[in-house]
Parts: structure tokens; C-alpha cells; sequence
């Protein structure tokens, strides 16, 4: 986003990009307090064969969109104050609805040339890899698509893009060395409704709600940050519930483990980051376990990127993705559950794309994915058996911020 300081009083103006959002400023007199007003809007297309991704895709969908409107408060040298409102809409993915991004108060406890640290409380950010904290603005992704040890299709952008809860943060510089570290206590929360059905496919009516979670980060910026090094790990617990006629209770505990590392030169970056996925579930019925499993998933991708110059740059990317890392055929699976299709077990992206930013405000990005497997499709988006193994994906996405 553009970084720039206002006094109060200072006009705002109104933009509206497409069917997104009407993002609108706004001024204020408040003393000597500095604040920054931020915004963005982004309109998306996506064109598929055989598969649908974010909509009726195969038809050529519009029904991908992301806008948001944010704010920072400097409260004199220690204490700032933020806030982001946003919509998404993408597919079955997400609704479009209004909510709250994030909202934070970050409390600066030491700050100087060599170590800094401070503490953060509210709907925090969660420190998860190189990409998660800045997700929601396409100007600040790799692409339009994230990878997919971010699973941008599975809606897991709301469950860990932010959440509520405390943070502690530290950075110390040693040599060439820039050390930093992010620590995350969450609150326990609901999963929205529209979530659920994403993430529970269950007739009878339920309740599912996020227990205490936390995360963590260890990064390493080396040499001004031409080499970045860096360990993520989130731990959570989803807890179902039914009626107390119907007796179905559920418990999940999923844990991330990802490694990062990046290479930054003047004209090209290349990044690759892998992630492990527990996932241990527990199925009770009246008490009495019926369902018990324990599976590893796994992601990772090797991405390049070069500029060609201030306004253009082009990027590629090898992405993989595996339900159960110990099967990666998917024929394991399919033994075990006659009639089920093995190619939703995995999937394999290769992806190429451009971004044209004719000046600091606009923005418009294309790229076309070739894709074996169907793991990263929604089923209420694509009920089975109606799959293809190898399909292509195009995707234009054109956004405005200021």
C-alpha cells in the first residue's frame, strides 16, 4: 500500500472499481494524532475447462472480487492503532459478505537500531509463511492465486489469514543477520456459517467452533534480505457439535508446519516454501468413538520471479499438493472407499503469469494454470463424478489502490 502519513482534516475521496466495492474516505480533526487511510478493490475473471474454480468457470466467471478500506492511528511513539474492513467473494470460497480483516492495538515496548519488540492485541494477523500476513491485497501477492500450502480454495483464508487473540513480536539485527519472531495466542471462536459448510458435510444441523490456537514464527533475513530463512507452525483445534437427540460429537486438531526460504536479487526472486498438514480426527456417537484417523498432508512449490522493469514483471511456478503424503497416487485411498475417485487425493499446478503496473495506483495481472488433479477443487462447486484429472485454468484480475 501507498505509505503515507495525513494530517486530520486532509479531503478523501470515493473510488469505486467494478462491481467490488465502494471504498469511501473520509476526514477528521483530532488533535495532533497522524493517521493513514488506505483502500483497494480488485475485479477477478477466471476461464476453465472442465473443472469449475471460484464460480461457473467453465461458462467464464466474474464472481471473484476483493476490496477492502483501512485505517492506522498513531497515538504518539509507543501505541498504534489499526483496522481493515473487507469483502471477498470467490465462488463457493467465500460470500462476499462485509467483516472485520483485522483489528489491532500494537504496543511498541523497545525500539532502537539493533532490537525492537512489542505486543499486539485484538483480531491479529497470524505470522504463517512469507505470504499469509499479506494476503488479502493482490498488489502485495506473488499472483492472483496463492500456492496452494495456502489453500486459497479450500477457505482457509478466514480461518487463519487473522484471528483473535494477543501477539508478541521481537526483531534483533546481529551482523548480517536481521532475526525475527512472531508468537500468537488465539481465542477460542466460531466458524461463520458459511464456513462450516466448506468444511462439514453433514446433513443433520451442527455447531463448529475453533479452540484455543496459537502460532509461531522464526525468520532470518540474511545480508539486507537477499537470503530469508524462515519456520511457521500453527496448532488448532476445531470442536463439532450436534443436538443432544442426534449425539454426534467431533474433534479435529490440525497442525502446520512450514518452511520457507527466498533468494532476492536485483531483477528476479526465487522462493520455495513446503508445509506438513496433521490432521488427527475423532468421531464420537452417543460417547463412543466411530471414527478415528491420524493423516499427514503436504504442499510445496518452487516459484521464480523477474522484473523486467518497474512496470512489468513475470513469475512462474511448480506447486504440488498431497491429501495424504504417504499416498501420493491417491490408490490407497481409493481402495479403502470403493467408488471414490483417486485424482481428488492430489495435484500438481504448473503456472505462468505477467503484472503490468502502469503507475503506483493500478495494477493488472494474467496467468494461465496447467493442473493434474483435482484436490484443490470445491465439491459443492464440482459434485462428483463430473472431474477431469488434467484441466487448465485462466485467470485476470485488475485492481486499484490508495
Amino acid at each position: 500500500m501507498t505509505d503515507r502519513l495525513h494530517k486530520p482534516g486532509a479531503p478523501r475521496r470515493c473510488v469505486r472499481l467494478s462491481a467490488a466495492l465502494a471504498a469511501i474516505c473520509f476526514s477528521a480533526a483530532a488533535g495532533a494524532i497522524e493517521y493513514q487511510v488506505h483502500g483497494y478493490a480488485a475485479q477477478g475473471f477466471v476461464l476453465s475447462s472442465d473443472n469449475d474454480f471460484f464460480g461457473d468457470s467453465t461458462e467464464g466467471s466474474f464472481d471473484y472480487y476483493e476490496a477492502g478500506i483501512n485505517a492506522a492511528v498513531q497515538l504518539g511513539p509507543q501505541l498504534l492503532f489499526s483496522a481493515q474492513g473487507a469483502v471477498r467473494d470467490a465462488g463457493i470460497s467465500d460470500d462476499g459478505t462485509v467483516r472485520i480483516d483485522y483489528a489491532l492495538a500494537d504496543y511498541r515496548l523497545v525500539a532502537d537500531e539493533s532490537i525492537q519488540a512489542g505486543l499486539r492485541a485484538g483480531k491479529v494477523k497470524n505470522a504463517l509463511g512469507f505470504y499469509n500476513e499479506t494476503r488479502d491485497v493482490v498488489f502485495t501477492r506473488p499472483s492472483i492465486l496463492l500456492p496452494t500450502v495456502y489453500s486459497d480454495n479450500q477457505n482457509q483464508r478466514s480461518l487463519i489469514f487473522t484471528s483473535p487473540g494477543a501477539q508478541m513480536y521481537a526483531g534483533l539485527v546481529t551482523g548480517a543477520h536481521e532475526w525475527s519472531f512472531t508468537g500468537t495466542l488465539n481465542a477460542e471462536r466460531d466458524v461463520r456459517k458459511s464456513d462450516e459448510r466448506l468444511l462439514v458435510m453433514l446433513s443433520a444441523p451442527f455447531d463448529l467452533r475453533i479452540g484455543d490456537s496459537w502460532n509461531v514464527q522464526l525468520m532470518d533475513s540474511i545480508d539486507g534480505g537477499r537470503w530469508q530463512l524462515a519456520y511457521s507452525h500453527f496448532s488448532g483445534q476445531f470442536r463439532l457439535k450436534t443436538a443432544p437427540e442426534i449425539s454426534l460429537a467431533g474433534r479435529f486438531d490440525v497442525d502446520l508446519d512450514v518452511f520457507s526460504a527466498r533468494y532476492n536479487a536485483e531483477r528476479f526472486t526465487v522462493t520455495a516454501e513446503y508445509v506438513v498438514i496433521g490432521n488427527e480426527i475423532l468421531l464420537t456417537f452417543g460417547g463412543i468413538p466411530v471414527v478415528r484417523t491420524d493423516v499427514r498432508a503436504d504442499s510445496g512449490y518452487l516459484q521464480a520471479e523477474y522484473r523486467v522493469d518497474p512496470r512489468w514483471s513475470v513469475m512462474a511456478r511448480m506447486d504440488s499438493f498431497y491429501r495424504d503424503r504417504n499416498d501420493r497416487n491417491g490408490r490407497r485411498f481409493a481402495a479403502a472407499n470403493p467408488g471414490a475417485d483417486r485424482r481428488s487425493q492430489v495435484s500438481h499446478d504448473f503456472t505462468v503469469g505477467i503484472n503490468w503496473r502502469p503507475d503506483e495506483h493500478w495494477g493488472v495481472w494474467a496467468e494461465h494454470h496447467w493442473i493434474n488433479g483435482t484436490a484443490t477443487l470445491q465439491s459443492l462447486e464440482n459434485p462428483p463424478p463430473v472431474r477431469e484429472q488434467r484441466w487448465r485454468m485462466f485467470m485476470l484480475m485488475a485492481g486499484y489502490k490508495f
